[in-house]
């Protein structure tokens, strides 16, 4: 990145994380454009809300489908493969690209929403929809699913003080973190919407968790496809010299960058993924799970590798 404009770097933030494409795009983003004491416009930002939306419901049904195939339960994990191909293939026809890779840039965003694209998100939101209620029922109530979720991979208490895990993996051990609240970001603060809390901690909380997310995405994602504020899309970024720190709320966590500019050129940067805090929790609720749980301790947590990989 070193060497190169914001917008030229751009891309290699966009994919440093393929679950968080577009949170790391937004991050990456707003550090560049607080380094120019620049703000993306009120549509664009209403539309990184979007992608960031679909992109945490489609990564938690993808989390929950890769739990529930660790517990040998393929066809439930099978209906929450098929809303999630159907959110991806509306995201392409909404934003060009099913990830929404490199949708997301510094002073705003590449594309404008296709027309009907809002049409084809809120399609295949509304399905979903229509089975989240029943989805919910079958992974809340399958005795021999609770039976190994309870307390397996469980994050204590101290254990959450000691390493302050953001995301599903710190609300559901009671941390009630959630960037797009405090410190916030546009457009959230003018947007009314729950942050579920749980206290248990292990996979089941995990699991819970999610459920519980998406059903507020797709009330969010309801309210601002009906609500597009319209005017420009993009801004472009005087060439300073100076720093700017940029975060989002990404499926896995919590997402900072910072940047350093010399002449509107990067002179430094790093980026941060949940992930860095999460493998060590990971590693150390571990020990208290037995072998057969291994896995399924894992994929409740379902951690990035490249997302720690710097």
């Amino acid at each position: 990145m070193r060497g190169k404009s914001p917008r030229a770097a751009a891309r290699f933030a966009a994919r440093l994380a393929g679950e968080s494409t577009g949170a790391h795009s937004a991050a990456f983003a707003r550090a560049a454009e607080a380094a120019a004491d620049t703000a993306a416009p009120p549509r664009a930002a209403a539309l990184r809300a979007v992608m960031a939306e679909v992109e945490r419901i489609a990564i938690h049904l993808a989390d929950i489908a890769s739990l529930l195939v660790a517990a040998g339960l393929a066809p439930l994990a099978d209906r929450c493969g098929r809303h999630r191909e159907a959110l991806l293939r509306a995201s392409a026809a909404a934003f060009g690209h099913r990830l929404m890779m490199d949708c997301v840039v510094p002073g705003g965003v590449a594309a404008d929403i296709a027309p009907r694209g809002d049409d084809a998100l809120l399609h295949a939101l509304a399905a979903l929809e229509r089975e989240l209620p029943a989805l919910v029922a079958a992974c809340e109530g399958h005795a021999s699913l609770l039976d190994r979720l309870v307390g397996t991979g469980r994050i204590t208490p101290d254990l959450a003080a000691a390493l302050a895990p953001g995301g599903v993996v710190g609300r559901a051990a009671g941390r009630a973190a959630d960037l797009r609240r405090v410190p916030g970001y546009a457009p959230y603060p003018a947007l009314a919407f729950e942050v579920p809390v749980l206290a248990g901690g292990d996979a089941d909380a995990r699991l819970r968790l999610r459920l519980a997310e998406i059903a507020q995405s797709a009330a969010l994602l309801r309210t601002l496809l009906a609500d597009l504020p319209g005017g420009e899309i993009m801004l472009p970024l005087p060439p300073v010299s100076a720093e700017g720190l940029g975060w989002a709320e990404g499926p896995r966590g919590d997402i900072w960058h910072w940047l350093r500019l010399e002449g509107g050129q990067i002179a430094a940067c790093f980026l941060r993924d949940p992930a860095w805090l999460h493998w060590p929790l990971l590693e150390a609720v571990a020990a208290g799970d037995t072998v057969a749980d291994l896995p399924l301790s894992a994929r409740s947590f379902n951690l990035s590798c490249s997302g720690v990989d710097l």
